[in-house]
């Protein structure tokens, strides 16, 4: 005799019943099996198919989950709990919409469910919408502000915005609620290191290590914060922690190369984005990445062929667009690389030194006869120097330029022929019809290399300076030579700092140039690098003996006016040299190996300065040489009583 409908109902119950307890001791095909027996019995029960749509979430089978909970809401729509099954199964499913829309049905029934509105949260963050995850996650901290998780999930929407201080406070909170929540720290460390609070991401990361030392992301993200303070062997250390964990995760290969490249192992950088993009053909970062090892190593073809393959991958790549730009004027193909420069405002490093305004730019194609326009500063002290050429030749346009620059040039800028007005960056802005800013302007003229504009001298301090200088320094006895041997230190940005380092020399490195028939000046202003010669004099060092007038010198016309008294200069590649070269002087620029794009490659004169001549390292590192060559040219030019050969 068949059972009765309440036999068959209990003993289906039971049977979902050793289902759950199976499930939870982790036999999860034997718990299926008797869920299927139970629901054979009660092929309408929702209990069964939510408990069959449990099972297949749990086995990663989020499709099968979203059916059986389809099938239970067919049979009861009233089932909040269903809806809030179906969302789970939807977002592992990727399916963000449909899991809004399942956790919106949750919430109709039941508004007070504070994980449905987190989980719902989560959906919208995925789908890009941070403004209605935050609403989402706000409910569900207002409903439970004790539960970890919900703040910590706010700080990760608040910091895919880019709001990172933000997000500090989120993750922060979470922490105190949940001090041993690994991925809050984590998360903590990826927010601290985009502030730029490198010393304090590593901590955090390396507490989320201790607490999920299995977790390879932990490991990876110390290691980049350990390479952005400069800690090169701890952060290696990391990255090989990561590896052992995921040796198979293109990022890592990717990120272990950047730290390679900036220890400048090019070699070694090289064969990690190597293996990055043979693990991941598309990695547009690691093709990008090649190159820039590439270019390090002098392969500038090659390096071109690698950026153009990561913008083919990823059109809007900014960082493969502007190295793209810079290899080419490296290369001296002006054409294309003006153009391709324009995405410098794309980067990173640039995009916050971009100038939003109402007037357009000028792009060389409107007329500019009587109207004002802005030409504004954008990088370094030696851009502005080596571009502020082009000021006239825009006057000759029949334009007033109102030129923006860094306070320390603004009385120099003044002296430029055709300029109206000179405003220090900060300050209030007269109004003005168009703007451009000073490293467009070779693209606005169509600079090639054969036409790029200034002469031998396109800048002089005021007369009175100049005098000034003259009286100061008396009567000049023997020939006057400037050094510089460091740039100013870019301590607030990690990528520039390995650049400070390679194209700086140690002023002992100098001892050589020591000669009684040369009379030395520093133009060394700034720290460390300035008590590198009052540490050598207090040793007693035999290099040359320097004249030191930089503390008297407040700003760059000062500089000019000094330098005009000097027969020649000799610097590493900072801003000195451009002005150096402005003024007309014969300077000679101390190049590192992986060069500027501005110096170009194998020639040792400069289409941007006649009166300079280049030292070229033959090799990374190796300054000996640059100084034995220098060495030897300066006898040549004391004999001879004049400036090098050019």
């Amino acid at each position: 005799m068949a059972p009765s409908s309440a036999e068959s109902a209990a003993q289906a119950h039971q049977l979902a019943l050793q289902g759950a307890t199976l499930f939870q001791a982790g036999q999860t095909a034997q718990a299926r099996e008797a869920c299927l027996q139970a629901l054979r019995l009660t092929p309408r029960s929702a209990e069964v198919l939510l408990l069959l749509a449990f099972i297949a979430l749990h086995a990663n089978q989020p499709h099968e989950a979203i059916d059986w909970v389809d099938r239970a809401l067919a049979e009861n729509g009233k089932l909040a709990d269903a809806y809030f099954l179906r969302g789970e199964a939807q977002q592992k499913a990727q399916l963000y919409e449909a899991a809004a829309a399942s956790y919106d049905a949750t919430l109709r029934l039941k508004p007070e469910h504070a994980d449905a509105w987190n989980n719902r949260g989560n959906a919208y963050h995925a789908l890009g919408q941070h403004e209605r995850a935050l609403e989402s996650y706000d409910k569900a901290i207002e409903l439970n502000p004790a539960k970890a998780s919900f703040h910590n999930n706010r700080g990760l929407a608040l910091k895919d915005q880019g709001n990172d201080a933000l997000a500090i406070a989120c993750f922060e909170q979470a922490i105190a609620l949940q001090s041993d929540y690994g991925l809050a720290h984590f998360n903590l460390g990826l927010s601290l290191f985009a502030l730029g609070l490198y010393e304090e991401a590593a901590a955090r990361h390396a507490e989320a290590i201790r607490l999920m030392p299995g977790h390879a992301p932990s490991h990876w993200g110390r290691a980049d914060a350990l390479r952005a303070s400069g800690d090169y062997e701890a952060s290696l250390a990391s990255y090989n922690a990561a590896l052992a964990l995921e040796p198979g995760r293109a990022d890592i290969y990717n990120n272990r190369g950047l730290l390679l490249h900036v220890w400048g192992k090019h070699d070694e950088a090289l064969t990690d984005f190597e293996t990055a993009t043979r693990l991941d053909p598309g990695h547009a970062d690691a093709h990008c990445n090649r190159g820039m090892a590439l270019e390090a190593l002098g392969h500038y073809a090659q390096a071109l062929g690698h950026y153009e393959t990561a913008i083919a991958h990823s059109p809007q790549h900014a960082a493969a667009h502007f190295n793209h730009a810079l290899c080419h004027l490296t290369l001296g193909h002006y054409r294309n690389g003006w153009h391709e420069y324009e995405w410098r405002w794309q980067t990173e490093q640039l995009r916050s030194s971009q100038l939003h305004c109402i007037p357009p730019l000028w792009s060389g194609n409107d007329s500019l006869q009587g109207q004002r326009i802005l030409l504004h500063a954008e990088q370094g002290l030696g851009d502005s120097l080596q571009f502020c050429r082009y000021l006239p030749m825009v006057a000759q346009l029949g334009a007033t330029p109102i030129v923006q620059v860094q306070a320390p040039l603004a009385s120099l800028m003044r002296t430029i022929s055709g300029v109206s007005q000179v405003v220090v960056a900060g300050e209030a802005l007269p109004e003005f019809d168009f703007h451009c800013p000073f490293m467009s302007l070779p693209l606005a003229f169509g600079t090639t290399l054969e036409t790029v504009p200034g002469g031998r001298r396109y800048l002089s301090p005021s007369r009175d300076k100049s005098l000034l200088w003259q009286e100061r320094l008396g009567t000049k006895r023997l020939p006057r030579v400037g050094l510089v041997w460091a740039g100013a230190p870019h301590t607030s940005r990690a990528v520039q700092r390995p650049v400070d380092v390679r194209r700086s020399i140690h002023l002992a490195k100098f001892a050589a140039l020591s000669t009684p028939e040369v009379e030395f000046f520093s133009l060394q202003k700034g720290e460390p690098a300035a008590s590198q010669l009052r540490e050598l004099e207090r040793a007693g060092w035999n290099g040359p003996r320097l004249a030191d007038f930089t503390g008297e010198l407040s700003d760059f016309e000062d500089t000019a006016a000094l330098v005009d008294q000097l027969d020649l200069v000799i610097s590493v590649d900072t801003s000195v040299v451009h002005l150096a070269g402005a003024l007309g002087k014969p300077v000679w620029l101390l190049n590192r190996f992986d060069t500027c794009w501005r110096w170009m490659t194998e020639r040792d004169d400069s289409p941007w300065y006649p009166t300079m001549k280049i030292f070229r390292q033959p090799a990374e590192g190796d300054w000996d040489s640059v100084i034995a060559s220098v060495q030897a040219e300066l006898q040549r030019f004391v004999v001879q009583g004049q400036g090098p050969r050019l």
